[in-house]
């Protein structure tokens, strides 16, 4: 593809988000502009012309981007908390039988456990609410990373793996050289995954038990009546979780540039 084709093959698929989002506030605005209540009470909601203006409002407040401040300041501790202790422990139950059997079956028993079960249990065995509120958050990143992890592991090509003990190659060597580069991957789709369980796991926790954060903003702004800010609030959670995606797109394009360039 030239440069010229790829560049208007970027234009379009521009050209055709802007006009999805365009249909989608359309659609939002006429349902609650004509006060359809059948078969959902559309007519409850804020307009998109309400919303933008309280937006606006809500952009003047300092307290909003602390709030926004504290929630992205949570899930970087706890996710960034989460990944090297899920790579090391599904590196070793990847490698070994005996971890397998040891320690799979525990995490496969707590793996279902939604992450708002966790929270009164969390409360109680840390000493300060923020404490619990960043454990919760590092449960969601955490075994979407360790199964991914796992699953990378078993995947790897056992050509490599042949390859490599043909070399006499160490196991130090075969992690250092074999699996971590065939893992990463894997490694990466679970930190995607896990980034989304985190920021819907601190999302409710804040509402239960936060004082600030912008599931906290989002909770007591309905609470209050004032929905207009409760969109904002779901807004922002979007767009929040949507740069955390895109920054982790961007580190795993950077790390695994190498395997473009052996394609290339």
């Amino acid at each position: 593809m030239s440069d010229l084709s790829s560049f208007r093959y970027r234009i379009t698929r521009v050209i055709r988000k802007i006009i999805a989002i365009i249909v989608f506030v359309g659609t939002w605005q006429v349902l609650v502009g004509n006060n359809v209540m059948s078969p959902l009470m559309f007519g409850n909601l804020p307009s998109p012309v309400e919303v933008g203006e309280t937006f606006i409002a809500v952009l003047q407040k300092q307290v909003y981007y602390y709030h926004i401040l504290v929630s992205f300041g949570r899930i970087l501790a706890g996710s960034l908390a989460a990944l090297p202790l899920a790579v090391v422990l599904g590196l070793i139950i990847g490698l070994s039988r005996v971890t397998e059997d040891l320690l799979l079956s525990i995490f496969d028993m707590l793996r279902p456990i939604p992450q708002i079960s966790w929270i009164p249990v969390a409360i109680l065995i840390f000493p300060s609410v923020e404490g619990s509120i960043i454990f919760i958050t590092f449960l969601g990143a955490f075994f979407p990373i360790l199964v991914n992890t796992i699953a990378g592991v078993a995947n790897v090509n056992p050509s490599l793996i042949i390859a490599a003990k043909s070399m006499n190659a160490t196991k130090l060597q075969l992690l250092q050289y074999v699996y971590l580069p065939g893992i990463i991957p894997n490694i990466f789709t679970g930190f995607t995954i896990g980034i989304g369980v985190s920021w819907m796991s601190v999302i409710a926790a804040e509402m239960i038990s936060g004082k600030y954060g912008i599931g906290y903003y989002t909770w007591t702004s309905y609470t209050l009546m004032a929905y207009s800010e409760t969109i904002i609030g779901m807004i922002t959670i979007g767009a929040m979780g949507t740069v955390c995606f895109e920054l982790i797109k961007i580190i795993e394009k950077s790390l695994l540039k190498w395997r473009e360039e052996i394609g290339g």
